[in-house]
């Protein structure tokens, strides 16, 4: 269908142009045979004063009207038909020629090197790409850009959100490595590094996690991301008192509508439920405000108390399913992976009875990259 329309087009074309050519020829013939009906006047004139039919002084007269008329005729011939349009009457023709003949035979030549003769139609349903566009139907097309283009860092920015907010945190921490990698340090990224790898090990600020928080905050102080997760790894550690500090100077620092801003609130109801002492979770003696007063040794053995405090209540009451989950995190926080694991072992003999508990710990364990 569409051939036949171009096909009509160029033919249209070539009928104007020879119209405009035969009508010239008309215009120039019509001109030729005005000479030479004048110039065959002046001859029979001739004829009669010849014969003696008309007087030579009547003749005189009809002659110089006649040659008037002639001369007319000739001046109208001669601008009608400039020596330039003689000379170029012959390459209007070949003109005329290439477009009926040659410009079809190129078109058809470039169409079927350069166009997809055989692709049959796209359904009018598929063209609607704004209402059937989704980021998964995206994703796979830059994907394969990226396979394609392994340095390409600006892709790789682009795509570690939008894995981000699918829920694929994994591949998110693979981009934001990519894109830190290959376009430099910037404290927004490295922070929802630290997000992406916090998401992927179920809410626990891993020790990669809490680095990548870390460098964000030293690169700009104020980055709420990683002011967040900070508080969240602090709140971790056990210090609460350190935690709701960082929570309530997050929340004086966030504009109204912040979307973080209902997270910081849990937080800190949840920090302002707690009772101050709690028998499992630190040594005899000490409050937290005490664990994080020590220096980095002694409170790692501080902590670690507190994680034994967990495992002791566990063993003698080890119907708690948070409790377990708890310990494993913990483990795993402490870099202890194979205490985290015999946790695991002792969560499932435990929870044998509850429906709940296998699906729980089976999405801990793979989140966290533990066997068992």
């Amino acid at each position: 269908m569409l051939w036949a329309v171009f096909a009509m087009m160029t033919f249209a074309i070539a009928l104007a142009l020879a119209r405009s050519l035969s009508e010239r020829r008309e215009s120039f013939g019509a001109q030729d045979c005005d000479v030479a009906f004048y110039r065959g006047l002046l001859v029979e004139a001739d004829d009669d004063v010849r014969c003696g039919l008309v007087a030579p002084e009547d003749a005189m007269a009809t002659r110089a009207e006649i040659e008037r008329r002639l001369l007319a005729a000739l001046d109208s011939a001669s601008e009608s038909r400039p020596r330039a349009w003689r000379r170029w009457q012959p390459r209007c023709a070949a003109a005329v020629l290439a477009i009926v003949l040659v410009l079809p035979l190129v078109a058809l030549a470039s169409y079927l090197k350069v166009g997809a003769p055989n692709q049959p139609d796209m359904p009018i349903a598929s063209r609607r790409t704004g209402e059937n566009f989704t980021l998964a139907a995206a994703i796979p097309e830059v994907e394969t850009r990226l396979k394609a283009h392994p340095n390409d860092g600006r892709g790789f920015q682009v795509v570690a959100p939008i894995y981000l907010r699918m829920g694929r945190f994994q591949d998110a921490a693979r981009a934001y490595r990519a894109s830190l990698r290959l376009l430099g340090e910037n404290a927004e990224e490295r922070a929802s590094l630290g997000q992406a790898l916090t998401m992927a090990a179920d809410g626990v600020v891993t020790a990669e996690a809490r680095g990548a928080i870390d460098q964000a905050l030293v690169d700009d102080p104020k980055q709420p991301v990683a002011r967040f997760f900070q508080a969240v790894a602090v709140e971790q550690d056990g210090d609460k008192d350190r935690a709701r500090q960082l929570w309530e100077a997050l929340q004086a620092d966030t504009p109204a509508g912040a979307p973080w801003m209902d997270a910081v609130r849990q937080h800190l109801d949840k920090l302002s439920d707690a009772t101050q002492s709690n028998a499992g979770g630190r040594q005899a003696g000490q409050t937290r405000t005490d664990i994080a007063a020590l220096p980095p040794e002694q409170r790692a053995d501080a902590i670690r108390g507190m994680v034994g405090g967990l495992a002791e209540k566990l063993s003698k009451n080890g119907h708690d399913l948070q409790g377990w989950l708890q310990l494993i995190r913990s483990y795993v926080v402490l870099g202890e992976r194979q205490k985290a694991e015999a946790a695991v072992a002792s969560a499932r003999a435990q929870l044998a009875g509850d429906a709940q508990a296998p699906a729980r710990i089976n999405e801990l364990v793979s989140q966290l990259g533990l066997r068992g």
